[in-house]
């Protein structure tokens, strides 16, 4: 599929209020992603549970895994998406780590959106730290970095604690949904607000509203899609509060 780069005139924006901040204001520079449906489309915490489902052997899981995830979710989405890590429990981390590398190599044809491609390596070569910040499971994400030029430790994602080299149960930090998306990056700044912040959903909106700057919403969810209502009232939100915005949705390609 070929998604739409941002137009002139947006990259444009982008760049020339970045340039202003950095100018105007010291350092240290931090901008962040939403993962999911932001940088890419589509959904790596789900690649990978489903990938743990097929080639894992985990023992724990309900007999209708996917039921049992979708009806969570509808009534408690942040609990849903802890599900996600706590599933692993009981395994070493660099058990977990190994499938999730194990799930990205299968996957051809990552549908990353070249324009962010683009753009982060632009923030960086300015000096500005990025994070992925996203409500799957951190070590799911981690494997994709590579394809942004980025590096595990610039994902910040729902972990559960560590013991002795195991997973727990125990969740490790917020749940990276909503507030909970700010709030985990702030920590990671140390309470210094990122000068750009991009997402595409409602659960992004408090991460986008933190940046001192560049505020962006991108879409690329068509009608009958699962995101596309969400996504559109983001899309609504961002006209309201005059945040950029901008479609990966090639209307033009066959």
């Amino acid at each position: 599929m070929q998604f739409k780069d941002f137009s002139p005139d947006l990259w444009r924006n982008i760049q020339n209020e970045i340039e202003t901040f950095i100018k105007n204001e010291p350092p240290p520079y931090y901008a962040a992603f939403d993962a999911d449906g932001t940088l890419w489309n589509t959904d790596a915490g789900e690649v990978f549970f489903q990938y743990q489902i097929e080639s894992s052997g985990i023992k724990n899981l309900p007999p209708d895994p996917w039921g049992y995830y979708h009806q969570w979710k509808e009534k408690d989405p942040p609990g849903a998406y802890l599900w996600l890590a706590q599933i692993s429990q009981g395994h070493s981390l660099s058990q977990v780590r190994s499938w999730a590398r194990n799930c990205s190599q299968l996957q051809e044809n990552w549908p990353v959106f070249p324009a962010q491609q683009k753009l982060i390596l632009w923030l960086r070569s300015k000096g500005i730290r990025v994070f992925v910040v996203t409500a799957s499971i951190k070590w799911a994400v981690e494997p994709f970095m590579p394809h942004l030029g980025l590096h595990y430790d610039d994902v910040i994602g729902i972990e559960t604690k560590i013991h002795n080299g195991i997973v727990t149960d125990k969740i490790s930090g917020v749940v990276t949904w909503k507030e909970g998306k700010s709030q985990a990056l702030l920590e990671k700044t140390q309470g210094v607000s990122p000068l750009f912040c991009a997402g595409n959903t409602m659960g992004d909106a408090a991460l986008i509203s933190c940046s001192k700057g560049v505020k962006l919403a991108v879409s690329c969810s068509q009608e009958g899609e699962a995101l596309f209502e969400t996504e559109l009232a983001l899309q609504k939100m961002a006209r309201e509060h005059q945040w950029l915005t901008h479609s990966f949705l090639n209307e033009e390609a066959p």
